[in-house]
């Protein structure tokens, strides 16, 4: 098996103590840039982007300057840059507790002159241990982190595809809390929020919007998955036909969800996932009230190579 094959397996229990603490350094960077930009609809100024080395918040407001952090699976290295010439490097490596790396990053914030009051508990994770305190995850095999971050690379550009015909708001984005990459749709529309749900979701789904995604699956569900829903959920859309044919609506999650080793198996992967993502929008026009003219793009805007 090639280690650099576009649609690599991804085996949880080989990979779980890398997954743990690389999902721990990207929430790290995430919280600043929670902490940093100013507030979006729908959360949308905290996920981070995708790069071609690993994770990057994008540019963030510091004051008078901007300030970007990233980490680099290639290198292994989380990085701080300043618009005034700044810049720290934290190396990334098997044997440094997680606790050390959040040292380094909030000394290398200080240095830097980036006063910001940063959380240091993880979310949306079963270990509720303070970055501080973490003193127990400590694994980092390059290989493995650069492995999830070839098979995002992969999704990224379908997803991108996806939603390029688009007329409307629409993004990709890197959730370091669940650790997924999620393509969103908006249709302009609002909704009512839900009451029951707490204060993440409460801002989450006062929204219309399509939601699809990876997930690298987890200890309790280890393949990993592409998932989609509609929020709100039109009214029997468990019953509508989604392809491609290992796709399937699951009632517990609310969500369609394709088994990412089916995708891989497949002679045409990226096929596949557009097939998927395609049937759930034509879900969301054909019972979930989405016009599909207003969001269509009349006039594409012309390729590279013409303009």
């Amino acid at each position: 098996m090639s280690d650099r094959e576009p649609w690599p397996a991804i085996p949880y229990d080989e990979w779980a103590p890398t997954r743990k603490t690389l999902h721990l350094y990207a929430q790290m960077i995430g919280k600043l840039k929670l902490a940093l930009h100013p507030p979006l609809p729908q959360w949308l100024h905290t996920g981070l982007l995708l790069d071609a080395r690993g994770f990057a918040t994008g540019p963030l407001p510091c004051g008078e300057r901007i300030v970007s952090a990233g980490i680099d699976v290639v290198d292994g290295a989380l990085r701080l840059r300043t618009s005034d010439g700044g810049a720290a490097e934290i190396v990334l490596t098997s044997g440094r507790g997680v606790a050390d790396v959040w040292a380094d990053f909030r000394a290398a914030l200080t240095a830097l002159g980036v006063e910001v009051d940063l959380w240091d508990k993880p979310q949306e994770m079963p270990d509720p241990a303070p970055f501080s305190a973490n003193t127990q995850d400590r694994s980092f095999e390059p290989t493995q982190a650069q492995r999830y971050h070839r098979l995002l690379c992969r999704t990224n550009s379908i997803f991108e595809e996806f939603r390029a015909p688009f007329f409307g708001r629409s993004g990709v984005q890197f959730w370091w809390g669940g650790f997924d990459l999620a393509v969103l749709l908006f249709n302009g529309r609002r909704a009512a929020a839900p009451d029951d749900r707490g204060y993440i979701m409460k801002y989450d789904l006062d929204a219309e919007h399509l939601n699809a995604g990876l997930w690298p699956g987890d200890a309790g569900s280890p393949r990993p998955l592409f998932y989609a829903y509609l929020h709100p959920r039109p009214d029997g859309c468990e019953t509508m036909p989604i392809e491609p044919d290992k796709a399937g609506w699951v009632e517990a999650m609310g969500e369609w969800l394709l088994p990412y080793d089916e995708v891989r198996a497949s002679a045409d992967p990226r096929r596949l996932v557009l097939a998927f993502l395609n049937s759930v929008y034509r879900v969301a026009v054909g019972i979930g009230g989405w016009d599909e003219e207003a969001h269509r793009y009349q006039a594409p805007p012309p390729s590279a190579r013409r303009a």
